[in-house]
């Protein structure tokens, strides 16, 4: 009974210090325009931008130039059957390879196909047929079209022509045999239109959630430092003692009330907007979500002690976009990253983020599949916790060293 006389006591000042902590941090962030663009219109109006911008998912008809030095019946088969596909366009025919490369720096043209003089002869000999194909690299999409198209034409001509090969009177099995021997579907799992906004945004939707917070509170931290005001967070009242501990509790139970919201926005409306696949449990989403936007707001309570001004913020963090999206293995694998750049996407909470919630939300995966991003993003969260409680105990005392005597009168209480 005593013991509990004794905890009830603290517990209750606890409580109350970190409510007038929320209620203090409520007021900041409502106050400051700079701050509500972040945690809000760029949540909101980034995943439309991007999801507008890759809709539709896929590229049709892309423009290709033909130059055909062969100019016989099997080369136009060869240029009508490609020009029927789905994926490209032949918009001219070309004298010579100068004149198609001039139409491909006007960009008038994404690639060029050359039949070579010898195309028919080789192939009315038995040898094989040759055919060159030139592509404008600065979209990979692009080139994806050009390949799919040229490599379905081609097998589809070259079983037309083992059939015509074949004696009289053979069997239609056998001329299926010969003209198709292994039959083949290219189906794309998880992804049935092979569109660039399926498997791109989803990622990027987990990293607009964790770079609108680290943004965001770096504004607040540079606008606290400009104006000085670190003391407001302390009312002052002699029977309450805020230690580092509640400051950053109850700071983070601010931001977590606040992207509520945008979580659900970002995982579930925007996926569903769009119609991209959405296989997983949406409440397994939602608890995977937590320590991946508990990890990000102490990660951004940690980087914002290098915040001096409210527009530093933008020099110091935003170019990190780029980059965390490349260490998060959407790009490239990270299997195939050297080891430097392994462990350093391994202390951006994004990395996990986007392993999770892909492989849950496209793949339907179930949060027990997803251990090692889930359990990564809950160490993530404890380290960044003590990072964040050092930077802000050393911001304190610095404060406190320059003249502001009311900040807090126990530090010593702390929790």
């Amino acid at each position: 009974m005593k013991i509990t006389k004794k905890i009830w006591p603290i517990l209750r000042r606890t409580c109350a210090d970190i409510y007038y902590i929320w209620r203090k941090e409520y007021k900041m962030v409502f106050s400051d325009a700079g701050v509500l663009v972040f945690f809000f219109l760029l949540t909101l109006a980034y995943p439309l931008l991007y999801a507008a911008i890759y809709n539709p998912e896929v590229v049709r008809d892309v423009p290709i130039v033909v130059v055909d030095d062969n100019r016989s019946a099997l080369s136009r088969q060869l240029v009508r059957n490609l020009d029927a596909s789905p994926n490209v366009k032949v918009i001219s025919y070309c004298a010579n390879i100068a004149e198609a490369r001039q139409m491909m720096m006007k960009t008038e043209c994404y690639g060029i196909l050359h039949i070579p003089q010898d195309f028919n002869t080789d192939i009315v000999r038995g040898s094989q047929g040759v055919v060159e194909f030139y592509s404008d690299m600065s979209l990979l999409i692009n080139y994806k079209n050009f390949l799919m198209a040229l490599t379905d034409v081609t097998m589809d001509l070259g079983g037309e022509l083992r059939s015509a090969a074949l004696p009289i009177g053979v069997s239609q099995s056998l001329t299926d045999i010969a003209s198709n021997p292994i039959p083949y579907a290219s189906i794309t799992m998880y992804n049935p239109e092979s569109g660039f906004a399926s498997f791109l945004i989803p990622a990027v939707l987990v990293l607009v959630l964790q770079q609108s917070i680290i943004l965001g509170l770096g504004m607040l931290a540079g606008g606290i430092r400009e104006d000085n005001t670190l003391h407001l967070y302390y009312d002052g009242r002699e029977h309450v003692h805020n230690s580092v501990l509640h400051l950053i509790v109850g700071k983070a139970l601010c931001y977590c009330s606040l992207y509520i919201f945008n979580i659900v926005y970002l995982f579930h409306f925007i996926p569903w907007l769009f119609g991209y696949p959405q296989l997983g449990n949406q409440w397994e989403i939602y608890t995977f979500a937590l320590p991946l936007l508990l990890s990000s707001i102490f990660l951004g309570m940690t980087l914002s002690g290098l915040v001096r001004e409210r527009e530093a913020s933008f020099l110091l963090f935003v170019f990190t976009s780029v980059i965390f999206i490349f260490l998060s293995g959407i790009v490239w694998p990270r299997y195939a990253m050297p080891a430097a750049w392994q462990w350093l996407g391994a202390l951006v909470p994004s990395t996990w983020g986007v392993e999770g919630f892909v492989q849950m939300n496209t793949t339907g995966a179930s949060l027990q599949q997803m251990t090692r991003p889930y359990v990564a993003l809950w160490i993530l969260t404890a380290i960044y916790s003590v990072t964040a409680y050092a930077t802000y105990r050393h911001w304190i005392s610095r404060d406190m060293q320059l003249g502001n005597k009311g900040i807090m009168d126990a530090l010593h209480d702390e929790v």
